[in-house]
Order: structure tokens, then C-alpha cells, then sequence
């Protein structure tokens, strides 16, 4: 009882400082997301932002046809983010995350190497538009249990019909390959919702 009140202590806290929240669903799989912006936290915010995070993806079957009994996709992650000089509204950030899943009677885990980028659209609309993605790759060196590599590919199209809050329609990709076969561990459109405090 004391673990399960230590923990729901834990996690309310940290939902309660988060500054990013992301939820995304489609007909089988569901994506939580938390980010903390460090840069709130103490530190100057004046060249960017850095990010520290962490995912929950409980991927299905259905969504990767090449196992038949994913168990959910754990991550940690950090980035540090920036504006481009000289191209407005283009945000990139460079980050490390690390993986965690099971499949098949196998144990994966991965630290991948990566980018995010964000583009706010020059469109003369009642709101904004951005489009977004995301490629983390991992090869076999850093790639543990029994994992020979990782690939992650995100492209989404961002609508914030009110401030701080949008609505997302995406398409992912995660390769979890192991050391014997190759596999896909997600491959689907999603739509979901984003809150910014």
C-alpha cells in the first residue's frame, strides 16, 4: 500500500510540473507523452528550450504485423531545442532517448541519437498551423538485450485553435529490430491532443 501511495505521489507531482502534455490514439494503440522544460525550472530560457521526457506507447499487433505480443514501448528522453536564425517560425532540436519493450519472448531496449523539428506555416488562417517531425536512429552499439537496432519516424500536422492547446494528426514508424529478424514494432496514422502550460 505504501509503494502504491509513494508512487501516485510521484506521478501527480510530476503531472502537476509538467509543461508539456501529449495524448494520441488511433483504432488500437494509445501514446502518452509528458515533457518538463528544465528552462522553467531555473535556468535562462533566452536560446531555446531543453526538454527532459518520457512516453508510454501500448502498441498492438494490429499496428505492426511483424509480432504478436508487443508489450508497451517505455521512454526516457532529453533534447535541447532552438529557433533557426533566419527562417521564421522553424524550430529543431537535437535529443538522446532511451527505449524499453518486450515482444515475442524478447527484451529491447535502445539508447537512439536523433532530431525534432517544428515549422510554424505561413498560412493566413483564424489560427495557427504547424508541421512537425521526428527521426531517432539507433545502431547495433548502442542497442541492448536482444535489439540489433532502432528507427523512429514521425510526421505530423499541427492546428491550435486555442493558445497552448492543439490538436494533432500524425504518422509514426518504429522499427525495433532484433538480432535474428527485422520488426516493425509500429507503423500507424494517429490523431490526438497537445497542451502547452
Amino acid at each position: 500500500m505504501l509503494k502504491k501511495v509513494i508512487l501516485a505521489t510521484i506521478l501527480s507531482s510530476t503531472i502537476a510540473s509538467a509543461h508539456q502534455l501529449e495524448a494520441n490514439v488511433n483504432s488500437r494503440d494509445v501514446e502518452g507523452q509528458i515533457r518538463l522544460d528544465m528552462g522553467r525550472m531555473g535556468n535562462s530560457t533566452e536560446l531555446g528550450t531543453t526538454f527532459v521526457g518520457a512516453r508510454f506507447l501500448s502498441g498492438d499487433n494490429n499496428n505492426s504485423k511483424t509480432i504478436a505480443d508487443p508489450s508497451p514501448l517505455m521512454e526516457i528522453s532529453f533534447m535541447v531545442q532552438r529557433p533557426v536564425r533566419g527562417v521564421d517560425g522553424l524550430k529543431l532540436g537535437l535529443g538522446v532517448k532511451g527505449e524499453y519493450t518486450k515482444f515475442d519472448g524478447n527484451t529491447y531496449a535502445a539508447m537512439p541519437l536523433g532530431m525534432e523539428g517544428e515549422l510554424r506555416l505561413p498560412l493566413n488562417t483564424p489560427f495557427p498551423f504547424y508541421l512537425g517531425g521526428a527521426f531517432y536512429y539507433a545502431p547495433s552499439v548502442v542497442t541492448f538485450q536482444n535489439g540489433n537496432a532502432y528507427m523512429e519516424t514521425r510526421l505530423h500536422v499541427d492546428a491550435e485553435p486555442i493558445e497552448n492547446g492543439r490538436i494533432e494528426v500524425g504518422y509514426r514508424k518504429i522499427d525495433t529490430d532484433l538480432k535474428n529478424r527485422n520488426v516493425v514494432y509500429n507503423d500507424a496514422w494517429y490523431f490526438g491532443l497537445r497542451l502547452d502550460f
